[in-house]
């Protein structure tokens, strides 16, 4: 039997254009269990499919800044992803995931090029819950928590220049603190180089699930704003997975977020 969940989620566009943050919301997210999916469509509404998955997949996607239509890149990511779902039930989450992205990344990619210039990108933190366990894949710089007897763990690593030199044994050189990929659907790096790198065991992974457990998927809007301390009071303190889904955006903000937040918290 699948693990049962209670879950909070919140999108927003963040303070707005008129003070100073975005003017529209490229951020996406999916709640996707017992028959219906959650996402913002293509005209950025939040709306419910009555669709037939299996397990639980929760998703994040922060359509790149400064790039033309990042908005449709994230909902074509968690669009792509709500499919997947649709497709059986998994024996092992983290590999069909992890065969997933790179497929569905060089294929949108594909079909975009017949246009011109593919100049959009979105980053894609997704996991799949298939009994007491979930299958996870990551790919920029959106995260995923744990919060266990109030112990936070960062699942997810930023996919930056520091963390793949790293990973790689050498020196990161002077754009250590920039993203390394510019994520799925996007290129690597600067041009059209459309590589995208998928470390198993660092950007996907398995986890259990232990009664109590608070997972917290999110953005940069709201993790490149609140220290792991801070979100991890947040997550603690919060009565239900709604409140706290709704404090870590608020929080955010007061703390000078200027960018759109997203924010899923998922208790078991």
């Amino acid at each position: 039997m699948d693990a049962k969940l209670e879950i909070g989620t919140t999108c927003t566009v963040g303070i707005g254009g008129s003070y100073g943050g975005r003017c529209r919301n490229e951020d996406n997210f999916l709640v996707a269990q017992r028959g219906s999916a959650r996402l913002r469509d293509d005209d950025g509404a939040e709306v419910v499919r009555q669709l037939a998955g299996h397990g639980i997949m929760l998703a994040v996607a922060d359509g790149m800044g400064g790039h033309d239509h990042g908005d449709v890149a994230s909902a074509a990511a968690v669009q792509a992803l709500a499919k997947l779902w649709q497709q059986g039930r998994p024996e092992d989450p983290e590999h069909v995931l992890l065969d997933w992205v790179p497929s569905t990344h060089k294929r949108i990619r594909k079909v975009l090029a017949r246009s011109g210039t593919v100049n959009m990108g979105t980053t894609l933190t997704t996991l799949w819950i298939v009994g007491d366990h979930l299958g996870w894949v990551h790919v920029g710089d959106s995260r995923l928590y744990r919060l266990r007897d109030g112990v936070l763990t960062r699942i997810t690593h930023d996919q930056t220049h520091a963390e793949f030199a790293h990973r790689d044994h050498r020196d990161p050189g002077p754009n250590a603190t920039y993203p390394a990929q510019n994520f799925i659907f996007g290129s690597r790096g600067l041009g059209e180089d459309g590589g995208l790198r998928l470390d198993p065991g660092m950007d996907t992974g398995t986890l259990d699930l232990a009664l109590g457990d608070r997972l917290l998927l999110c953005t940069d809007g709201i993790c490149g704003f609140l220290g792991d301390q801070r979100i991890a009071s947040i997550l603690s303190r919060a009565r239900s997975a709604q409140e706290a889904a709704e404090d870590l955006v608020d929080v955010a903000m007061e703390c000078g977020s200027d960018d759109n937040l997203t924010a899923i918290v998922a208790q078991v």
